[in-house]
């Protein structure tokens, strides 16, 4: 039995799962991959994706006070299935968002279609999952994906050479998305409005260093929520 049940796999979710052993508040922590559960330090961790229901029956078998919800901003069939199951208090923590220039795209689709219009290199760094969008710029993009095998596969399953998967783990600082913008004069940089903790703020600057026209993928939803701070004090108030 667990007082809280967290998702999270991202910068806010690694605070809060820190707040919570801080504060010994028993808790869960549900990632999607084995890679998520690894750079998490956390005893009690579910990996594993799950549908609507079986996250319903989880939270009766761990018999949760609360759900908080520190899944990335582009995970929304993420966030719409936990809200789906959830029949106890509820936080969703929300990532601030950037101005920023550069062109905008509702997906990655109509991002691929734009680019398809275009020369020269590109640097595609939304992660492996969607990859297979970008399938008919492979012979002249470069993937930057987590080192996992899963990602890879996604990779090579998109067309993309071993030669063009760069497979890094971040966060990435302005001066080495500066340096790999260089190393592979890159034309086009593709990034999602991920926020200051998803590292959009040093791709935004880098590119700009370089000329590079960035091709923002926008995100899916407008989302009203909780600060990470905000969500601590909420917690805490609530246990």
């Amino acid at each position: 039995m667990y007082d809280v049940i967290l998702f999270g796999g991202t910068d806010e979710g690694h605070k809060i799962a820190d707040f919570l052993s801080q504060k010994n508040i028993s808790h869960i922590v549900c990632v999607a991959t084995e890679y998520g559960a690894q750079i998490l330090d956390s005893v009690n961790v579910h990996t594993g994706r799950m549908t609507a229901e079986e996250m319903k029956e989880f939270f009766e078998e761990k018999g949760a006070k609360l759900v908080v919800d520190a899944t990335h901003p582009y995970a929304d069939k993420v966030t719409e299935n936990i809200k789906k199951a959830c029949q106890c208090k509820y936080i969703r923590i929300v990532r601030g968002d950037i101005e920023s220039s550069g062109k905008s795209f509702d997906n990655m689709r109509s991002a691929a279609e734009y680019l398809e219009g275009t020369d020269g290199n590109i640097l595609i760094t939304t992660g492996s999952k969607e990859l297979a969008c970008f399938s008919g710029l492979s012979k002249r993009a470069y993937a930057r994906v987590l080192p996992t095998v899963e990602s890879i596969k996604l990779c090579q399953d998109a067309g993309f050479e071993m030669k063009r998967i760069i497979c890094m783990q971040g966060p990435f600082s302005k001066e080495l998305n500066s340096a790999l913008i260089n190393e592979l004069d890159i034309k086009y940089l593709v990034t999602k409005r991920s926020g200051k903790s998803g590292g959009f703020v040093e791709k935004i600057e880098a590119a700009k260093e370089n000329n590079t026209e960035c091709i923002i993928i926008d995100r899916p939803v407008t989302e009203v929520g909780l600060s990470v701070e905000e969500a601590e004090k909420m917690i805490l108030e609530w246990l």
